[in-house]
């Protein structure tokens, strides 16, 4: 009996160290909440389990550099998924960033607001993409994410 508990204690050591050497420098967790209002009319958070349309989600990405190094030019990017749109003004962060958004499926990025040159009535005249028209959004920190510390993104959504 000694020795089967020896054999299990000595894999399950030996597990967890072949877990910690794979550990990824950074880890990432995107979760989804519900935007509901409670019994005193404030804005509050639940867990999005299901959704129907008009509903607003709060997206919040958090970050954790698991090294004993400060992480440098990271790029957080958050998903538009279809039948949904951007909240405009909702992205926030406490993290010194650049945000830029993208409206052609996240190939390219540019700063707010997205503007485009357009023919109306013979003339070019210049239009404003509206949030609605966003596919992707993301954040450019300029500072690093530090040893062990973590850094959280927060966006809404609305169902169509």
């Amino acid at each position: 009996m000694k020795n089967l508990l020896l054999i299990i204690f000595t894999s399950l050591v030996m597990s967890f160290s072949v877990y910690a050497e794979k550990m990824e420098p950074l880890s990432s967790q995107m979760d989804a909440y519900l935007v509901v209002m409670d019994k005193d009319g404030q804005e509050a958070l639940k867990p999005a389990e299901e959704v129907v349309p008009k509903d607003k989600l709060e997206y919040k990405l958090t970050y954790i550099n698991n090294t004993d190094n400060p992480l440098k030019n990271l790029v957080i990017t958050g998903p538009i998924p279809q039948n949904t749109f951007f909240v405009s003004g909702t992205n926030n962060t406490k993290i010194k960033s650049d945000f830029v958004v993208s409206i052609d499926g996240g190939k390219t990025f540019e700063s707010e607001p997205v503007k485009r040159m357009v023919m109306k009535d013979g003339k070019e005249v210049e239009v404003i993409i509206p949030p609605e028209k966003y596919t992707a959004i993301r954040w450019m920190p300029s500072v690093p994410i530090n040893a062990k510390e973590q850094q959280i993104f927060t966006y809404r959504i609305e169902v169509k």
